[in-house]
């Protein structure tokens, strides 16, 4: 390549992701460039060539699809074809085909796990650019994770089921059991399930003998996402290809296979006639605590409070103690080591790292540690110290976790700026956030409600003029709204949303039953704030939205500050 070109172009408006990406690819020998926006992508490739484009695919302005369809337009033009690869939040994960249909190359999912980078470098840049041999078989002789733990988890959760729902036919215990995490919240989504039996039957059979096929096909649209969650899969199926006839105006099928969905459905009223008094049962004593959304395990008053790991005492310590503790911070400091760092994780939101001079073994497993730590917790991670020892920090394993490096010398105004900022940034993160969830389907409503009310104060709304009545009162933080309703759908509401000044700004994620392309791209093109689907288990759903409010601290921080 001539001098005029780099190796890897970074593309996303948050500083503290491009910095990341840019030390990932510096570990690896890659040089890169990074600009902020979608504007400044096409004005710097209009100038220059790069052998891949990282790009983020939430921005403002121009997004990342609507960067990818004009950097084409740029490729074509100078008879190129570069990569492009997406890097999104997790509920891209369940979406990669489409995002690859959209023209994407591949996609990454933030955080950004090095490994998983490294594979895209081996496989997109050019043949004389990759990384070595032996860092490839560094890759595949990683140990993969171990899942007898899950694997425990999952027979114990299986063991407090009742006896008698183990012989219920038709009904797949383990898919169950995988999509609610626990056997309460199983029996929770059965008992809701159960209890809308006859009242849903009745409405199918009402819509089609009316043909009402706009409504026949929603209620059999939701019949196929509940009973995929409770793992009925021969049912959800049965409702997925009649949803699908109805898409078609096929009446003829509709007509020919209704009345054995509405009698296999009926059939469960019998087979969990129990599931009332089971319900009872397992409520008291029978939850796991939840991995992934335990979002108030660090309590709110520790934002102003920074545990400060160093080895031994430094000039450049007692410095960064004295000015910190004189603009209000609690400053906890304990010694470079695993034992001190797992004792005192839960007492500060923000973590400032010291590492120790000359031992590159020994950083690297503290960075190891802190990077899942500050994973695990949401938590802020800064360095500070020498630039070789930062070096060696960034190049370890856990570096995608840090969110800014302070190199001796130190500027001690900055730096307290900085700290005020993420401690507003973490105390905002920490607040108990309200959601509304607009869905037509009581069920889908009462089991999702259910789910989310232990970490977030929850509103439930059946349709689009439910939810503006609501918004009269109280501005949420985040709107989970289903895609498809009667007289107002998803879209609609969205719109008139986005052209009010009051609710414009308010964060949307659509829920859908559909994972299809045409379907995923059409939503994709209305720009929501995020899109999951209704098939996601209490764990992936719980984990997108902790992982949604996360990234908007980060990108907002005017917020907070």
């Amino acid at each position: 390549m001539d001098n005029n070109s780099s190796r890897v172009l970074i593309v996303d408006d948050m500083p503290v992701n491009r910095m990341i990406l840019a030390s990932l690819l510096a570990s690896n020998g890659v040089i890169s460039e990074q600009v902020e926006s979608g504007q400044e992508c096409l004005d710097l490739c209009e100038q220059k060539d790069f052998d891949l484009i990282l790009m983020d695919h939430r921005m403002p302005e121009l997004d990342g699809v609507d960067t990818l369809v004009r950097l084409k337009e740029i490729f074509k033009e100078k008879d190129r074809e570069v990569p492009v690869v997406c890097h999104t939040t997790e509920e891209g994960r369940s979406n990669i085909n489409l995002y690859k249909a959209a023209g994407f190359s591949d996609v990454l999912i933030k955080p950004i796990d090095p490994q998983q980078l490294l594979s895209v470098l081996m496989t997109y840049l050019p043949e004389e650019d990759k990384v070595s041999e032996q860092e490839e078989e560094l890759i595949l002789l990683e140990e993969s994770p171990s899942e007898d733990s899950d694997e425990d988890d999952l027979k114990d959760e299986l063991d407090k089921l009742p006896m008698w729902l183990k012989t219920v036919p038709h009904i797949d215990l383990v898919a169950g059991i995988k999509n609610c995490e626990t056997a309460s919240e199983y029996v929770d989504a059965l008992y809701v399930f159960h209890s809308s039996i006859i009242q849903k039957a009745e409405e199918i059979e009402f819509y089609l003998s009316h043909e009402d096929w706009t409504m026949f096909e929603l209620r059999v649209h939701s019949l196929k996402s509940m009973a995929a969650l409770i793992g009925a899969k021969k049912l959800s199926e049965a409702a997925r290809a009649l949803e699908s006839a109805a898409k078609l105006d096929d009446h003829s099928t509709i007509r020919q296979d209704t009345p054995a969905l509405l009698k296999a459905y009926r059939a469960f009223d019998d087979l969990l006639s129990r599931i009332g008094s089971a319900n009872k049962a397992t409520a008291k004593g029978s939850q796991k605590p939840v991995k992934s959304a335990n979002i108030l395990s660090t309590p709110v008053g520790n934002s102003r409070t920074i545990l400060f790991i160093q080895s031994g005492n430094s000039i450049v310590a007692t410095g960064i103690d004295n000015n910190l503790k004189k603009a209000g911070f609690t400053v906890i400091t304990i010694p470079d080591e695993p034992d001190a760092i797992i004792a005192r994780r839960f007492d500060a939101d923000i973590i400032l790292y010291l590492p120790m001079t000359g031992d590159k073994s020994h950083i690297g497993l503290t960075m190891n540690l802190l990077g899942e730590l500050c994973q695990d917790d949401s938590k802020i991670l800064c360095l500070t110290g020498d630039i070789p020892d930062i070096e060696n920090a960034m190049a370890a394993s856990g570096s995608n976790r840090v969110t800014k490096c302070y190199p001796r010398p130190v500027d001690i105004k900055h730096f307290i700026r900085d700290m005020k900022k993420y401690s507003m940034m973490q105390r905002e993160y920490h607040r108990k956030k309200t959601v509304f969830i607009v869905d037509d389907d009581p069920d889908y409503l009462s089991v999702i409600s259910h789910w989310l009310s232990s970490d977030y104060n929850v509103s439930c709304f059946s349709s689009g003029d439910d939810v503006m009545d609501g918004l009269l009162t109280a501005t949420p933080d985040l709107i989970l709204l289903d895609y498809e309703m009667p007289e107002m759908d998803g879209y609609e509401i969205m719109k008139s949303l986005r052209e009010e000044e009051t609710t414009r700004e308010i964060p949307i994620i659509f829920l859908t039953g559909k994972n299809d392309r045409d379907h995923v791209y059409r939503i994709l093109g209305f720009k929501p704030d995020g899109y999951l689907l209704k098939t996601s288990g209490k764990d992936s759903l719980l984990d997108a939205i902790r992982r949604f409010f996360t990234e908007a601290i980060f990108r907002t921080p005017e917020r907070v500050g």
